[in-house]
């Protein structure tokens, strides 16, 4: 479901609750081969709805789609390493795919 302006509020409180995204392109797909290129259409979409966008890290996903399953593992140069655990969840839970992660501080 995409944010609104009308967003609630995290527990009750005056602080707008957060949205987390996750996404996974080839650089044929988003314009470029970093994640700053991944991320920028989607900025753009969030932040034209009014909402402030913070890239909190990056890495890579590997999907598999005759296994149906993928793995959030590597980081970022640019944004750092992402919540791998919080992305693998993201995905089994919005997507439906099994995601497993790997947090160690290797690139690739």
């Amino acid at each position: 479901v995409p944010p609104s302006n009308n967003a609630p509020y995290e527990n009750n409180s005056n602080m707008p609750r957060d949205y987390w995204f996750v996404k996974s392109a080839s650089p044929k797909e988003c314009g470029g081969p970093y994640h700053g290129n991944v991320a920028q259409d989607l900025r753009e979409w969030v932040e034209s709805a009014g909402f402030e966008v913070q890239v909190t890290g990056g890495g890579r996903i590997d999907y598999n789609p005759e296994q149906n399953r993928c793995i959030v593992y590597g980081f970022s140069y640019g944004f750092g390493k992402g919540n791998h655990e919080y992305a693998a969840a993201l995905i089994l839970d919005h997507m439906g795919i099994p995601a497993s992660f790997d947090n160690t501080d290797g690139l690739y």
